[in-house]
């Protein structure tokens, strides 16, 4: 499976993870030290610290996002992906850093998106 199909379909768990509101899966995609960058928000930092911020998040309603995979660069266990999502609330764009697990997953070590344009 090549690094873009791969990222196609963490895409669309987290995807349907925000649509079922399941925030276990969701904080299982990251890395015990991840950063979440959201705009307005300090930064999270650690999985427990970005479970409260999900799970209050997911807790309101359910999520309709769809992320889409642009550039990618791999250097040994790191893969960055530079794309765009889409939501009810409009258009965005994102920057993530992966980092490969010893069994091969890749889990979220860097999450930082923004909306284009004024959120609402």
């Amino acid at each position: 499976m090549s690094t873009r199909d791969e990222l196609a379909a963490f895409n669309e768990r987290f995807s349907a993870a925000l649509a079922d509101q399941d925030a276990d899966t969701i904080i299982d995609l990251y890395t015990d030290d991840a950063r979440l960058l959201f705009t307005g928000m300090p930064m999270i930092r650690g999985r427990e610290a970005i479970a409260k911020v999900m799970g209050a998040w997911l807790a309101e309603s359910p999520h309709q996002m769809t992320f889409q995979t642009g550039d990618i660069w791999e250097a040994g266990n790191i893969v960055v992906d530079v794309g765009t999502y889409d939501s009810p609330r409009g258009t965005g764009k994102y920057v993530v850093l992966y980092e490969r697990q010893a069994d091969g997953s890749l889990h979220l070590a860097v999450d930082a998106v923004s909306l284009d344009g004024a959120t609402t």
